[in-house]
């Protein structure tokens, strides 16, 4: 899109510019002329000229365990925090279909709805949707049923995909020392975007990401993984040490964030990110414009630890029963 709209400008007829000759009253002064080339807008460059090449990776060649994928995968949650993934198999109808009752359920369950200027946010767990079941006046609510059955079944095709990217990066962890996490409940936090234009008294704050707040930094301590995927094209905002810069993204993605969790699971080899998807939809929208994070602690992790320490422990009695042989050969050559 921005080549085209490089090429736009550049084959579109530009204004001649006026006569230099002084007495030339037709043209505007050529000084003036020259003034406003100093103040041209810089051409909007192509996205990838601008970021750091974050790995995107098809979710069936992880299954695959295509070696190159997986070294793109890693080396990207090392430099960075974050990769992608994409083919994961959950069809943008299936996404929008399950915000269809979000509207309901958001008047039964406003306490957990909050404003953040353009944008509602709806925290999701499976405590959480069991204790607004005992409510009465959610009981018995049919619609209430079919919202919590989606997000179910959303959240669980989401830790499916954790789980075996987690399984990867334990399984080619090799020998180095990891430390297990403590596994937490999953939490998913629903995202409605509404189009800025439209809320004119409530603007973000700072339009910085939400990740700068403490309690996303708290997040980031609690769980090993941030999975984000929107239900229509957006852009991810990432917060890095090198600073903020953000990046397109859609359906057909989604985009890893390795929390505090990994990071120390790894001894300091992955590097936590934090980040959020923003959405600006289009007025005439009639759908709306959703976006989901789920937060998860893999347990899979924790094995690759188990793993490791067994072959330590292999190791040192290899090293034991080799020791005695040497011992008795040693002694029986001396006798």
């Amino acid at each position: 899109m921005a080549l085209a709209r490089i090429r736009s400008r550049l084959t579109s007829s530009p204004a001649q510019p006026p006569s230099p000759m002084p007495n030339s009253r037709a043209q505007p002064p050529f000084n003036s002329y020259v003034d406003k080339l100093k103040n041209i807008p810089e051409f909007d460059l192509p996205d990838d000229m601008n970021r750091p090449p974050i790995a995107d990776v098809e979710y069936k060649l992880i299954k695959s365990k295509d070696k190159h994928s997986i070294h793109q995968m890693l080396d990207s949650a090392v430099k960075f925090g974050i990769f992608k993934v994409s083919g994961h198999g959950i069809s943008p109808e299936e996404l929008q279909m399950a915000f269809t009752e979000a509207e309901f359920c958001f008047g039964l369950l406003a306490d957990r709805w909050s404003r953040d200027g353009d944008r509602e946010e709806f925290a999701w767990s499976r405590s959480a949707m069991a204790i607004a079941e005992r409510r009465r006046d959610v009981k018995n609510e049919a619609q209430f049923q079919q919202f919590r059955n989606k997000m179910d079944n959303i959240a669980n095709k989401l830790e499916g995909i954790a789980k075996d990217v987690a399984q990867i990066m334990g399984n080619n962890s090799g020998k180095q020392p990891r430390k297990k996490i403590k596994e937490n409940e999953t939490r998913m936090t629903l995202f409605k975007h509404n189009n800025s234009s439209l809320q004119p008294h409530t603007p973000r704050s700072s339009q910085t990401p939400r990740a700068l707040d403490g309690g996303s930094r708290r997040d980031s301590a609690a769980f090993a993984l941030g999975l984000h995927i929107p239900t229509e094209f957006g852009e991810f905002r990432l917060l890095s040490e090198e600073g903020p810069f953000s990046f397109r993204t859609n359906p057909n993605t989604i985009v890893f964030t390795m929390g505090e969790q990994a990071e120390e699971w790894s001894y300091g080899e992955f590097r936590s990110a934090m980040g959020e998807i923003n959405i600006e939809p289009d007025i005439q929208d009639d759908k709306g414009a959703y976006s989901i994070e789920l937060k998860c602690s893999p347990t899979v992790l924790n094995e690759a630890v188990d793993k490791n320490e067994s072959i330590t422990l292999t190791d040192q009695i290899i090293f034991v029963v080799i020791v005695a042989i040497v011992y008795k050969l040693f002694t029986y050559l001396l006798s």
